[in-house]
């Protein structure tokens, strides 16, 4: 892939180009198979087998950036899991730089939205060794930088339509993410989610906001209130329980 290689990145990265891939997390998990280090990554120009959260299609045309990073910290499964908002705050950082006349909110549990409209996700898929700690974990990582879905369970944009796009490439927005990922990385990595917990809170869409959360076989109403110590959704239902939510899709009610 040309230009890869004039990346201005943390050398705590290594990165792999391709012009296609089925899927770059599949990419990634056979490096880390291998032995691949921490920060090992790889960008494809088209994924033609991507996937989203819960095993949904991931649509990738060319234009976009897509790209997989392999962590491997000391940490516990629960607690890796956390890296989804570490990635979060580093995305918005990124996305912001090129587009900072817009809103860019954070939606639990690692989207990022303009103008609350969703322009990036993250997706998270690890491996426990035989002691139950992390091995590793690979982030898959889509940005819409020219195209985005327009028949997508959630409102979705790109910086395109946002009219910041037009010439804005690929390697250039991985630039961008990586060099503000990496401090939210080393500062997670030092000392532990509290830090990054209040963060992301503070850049949150709709806290106290009415939201709706779909489940396998249910679908929630309340009032969002925080996210917990773990990073779990509390939220506030219409009956006056609480719930507290580890997995699920968050629809806001004016959404």
């Amino acid at each position: 892939m040309k230009g890869s290689s004039s990346l201005n990145i943390p050398t705590s990265f290594n990165l792999h180009s391709r012009d296609e891939v089925g899927s770059t997390n599949d990419e990634v998990r056979l490096l880390a198979e291998q032995g691949a280090q921490d920060g090992t990554i790889v960008w494809a120009l088209r994924q033609s087998a991507g996937r989203g959260r819960q095993g949904r299609t991931w649509v990738s045309p060319e234009g976009n950036l897509y790209f997989s990073i392999l962590l491997r910290p000391t940490v516990s499964i629960a607690e890796a899991a956390n890296i989804s908002f570490v990635a979060s705050l580093g995305l918005a950082d990124a996305v912001r730089k090129f587009a900072p006349e817009f809103n860019i909110t954070l939606k639990w549990p690692n989207d990022v939205l303009i103008d609350g409209k969703k322009v990036s996700g993250v997706l998270l898929e690890s491996k426990a060794n035989t002691l139950g700690k992390l091995e590793y974990l690979i982030m898959g990582i889509g940005i819409n930088l020219k195209h985005y879905p327009e028949d997508a369970r959630y409102p979705a944009t790109s910086l395109l339509e946002k009219n910041t796009g037009s010439t804005l490439k690929p390697g250039e927005m991985l630039e961008a993410f990586l060099n503000n990922f990496d401090p939210w990385y080393k500062l997670w990595n030092k000392e532990g989610f509290g830090s990054v917990r209040v963060a992301w809170l503070d850049q949150a869409h709709g806290v106290g906001d009415k939201i709706y959360v779909r489940l396998p076989g249910e679908t929630l109403s309340g009032r969002f209130v925080t996210i917990d110590q773990d990073g779990a959704l509390d939220l506030d239902l219409d009956s006056g329980k609480q719930r507290l939510i580890t997995a699920g899709d968050v629809f806001f009610a004016t959404s």
